[in-house]
């Protein structure tokens, strides 16, 4: 939703002021929101402030308010202080419900046929740069290709994305069979769809899984839109969604020993299965069947709780909602890792061998890589509300 920036009348009282614009909405700021964000008191956006909220007197009222020569509202304060808005500042940054759910997030759901987005791997800084972050963020993957095998290769396409991030694993995460194996992905199994690190308090944001040498014999790529398999399960089962988005559950990685390429971990966090913002609207996954802890929830409510918990990984595992593609050589997926949730099909070593590179990018960094890029080339969007993932 998007509004005019044209005020048609002031109003002003000792709580704050009232704007009514030429479409009609009505904006309300309060006497402290107003002073805090006076201009004079140093740029927020930067953190370079010179005042301080706890300085801000309590009991300050509005003296006056007025649009000025310029067309920009002044605002008089009972501590002698005048500040100077611009219309268009302050209704981009109305606190008002319907403004702040005018910036909502832009997403498109994908389900079994639905295309993936594809690229070439794209230089930095350019609209193919923009295009392919903009594909992620709206479909939560997007396919590259051309991308080189070794290591060099990985760590260029992640660097469109952010930084990389440093765990456990490493900062790049080799996925090949063991002979024993130490993790469920280093043998021939298949793998449910599932998000990773679920048991982290900051689960990993954004990943790549980098294609480096391919089985003949299986070994598909799954791909499944948590946000649109969520929002089904709401409109179908109210209760059941209310269950997994608000009752907390643990989840648990123990690994006593260190590993070829991983150190000894125990690592638990409790979160519900789903995420959703103050608007209600869902903003973060956390699913991984071979990772729940014990429920230690309300036993009144432990038997309505798995009968959720089951519906919702069945439509996780329907093929309706599943995307299934063989990963070439020189392929990688970039995907949300707090949205999309991915898997795999059995394989046999018989068919060759087959090589997986994963890395992963923290969720702020993807966004605010996002972000810049969208002002440095000049794209609307730049304070859209962005999805915050599932946290605990």
């Amino acid at each position: 939703m998007e509004f005019e920036v044209a005020p048609t009348t002031l109003e002003f009282g000792e709580t704050g002021i009232a704007i009514r614009w030429s479409n009609g909405h009505r904006s309300r700021f309060h006497t402290l929101w107003l002073r805090d964000n006076c201009t004079s008191g140093g740029d927020k956006r930067g953190a370079h402030r010179t005042a301080l909220i706890s300085d801000l007197d309590p009991n300050l009222v509005v003296y006056d308010a007025h649009l000025n020569d310029d067309g920009d509202v002044e605002v008089s304060f009972s501590d002698g202080h005048v500040s100077t808005f611009d219309p268009g500042w302050l209704l981009a940054n109305c606190p008002e419900p319907e403004t702040r759910l005018g910036r909502s997030r832009r997403i498109a759901h994908f389900r079994a046929g639905t295309p993936l987005r594809e690229f070439s791997l794209p230089s930095a800084g350019g609209d193919e740069h923009g295009d392919l972050l903009d594909a992620v963020k709206e479909w939560g993957v997007a396919l590259v290709h051309d991308v080189p095998g070794d290591e060099a290769g990985t760590e260029q396409l992640a660097a469109l994305i952010g930084k990389v991030r440093d765990s456990d694993f490493g900062r790049l995460f080799d996925i090949v069979v063991e002979p024993d194996a130490w993790e469920s992905s280093q043998s021939t199994e298949a793998q449910d769809p599932h998000t990773d690190d679920p048991y982290r308090y900051s689960p990993s944001g954004t990943s790549i899984l980098h294609c480096v040498e391919v089985s003949t014999t299986g070994g598909d790529s799954l791909l499944v839109d948590g946000f649109a398999v969520a929002e089904q399960f709401r409109d179908d089962d109210p209760d059941g969604f209310e269950l997994l988005s608000t009752v907390s559950v643990p989840f648990v990685r123990h690994r006593a020993e260190s590993v070829d390429q991983g150190e000894d971990v125990h690592l638990v966090a409790d979160a519900t299965v789903i995420a959703v913002d103050r608007d209600d609207e869902i903003c973060g996954i956390r699913f991984h069947q071979r990772a729940f802890g014990p429920f230690d929830i309300n036993p009144a409510i432990m038997g309505d709780y798995y009968r959720a918990l089951i519906e919702f990984g069945r439509r996780i595992n329907d093929p309706v909602n599943t995307i299934q593609l063989r990963l070439e050589p020189g392929q990688a997926l970039v995907y949300d890792n707090q949205r999309a949730l991915h898997g795999r099909t059995a394989f046999s070593i018989a068919g060759g061998r087959r090589h997986v590179r994963l890395c992963t990018i923290d969720r702020d960094q993807f966004h605010s890589r996002l972000r810049r890029l969208r002002e440095e080339l000049e794209r609307p969007g730049a304070d859209e509300r962005l999805a915050v993932g599932n946290l605990s």
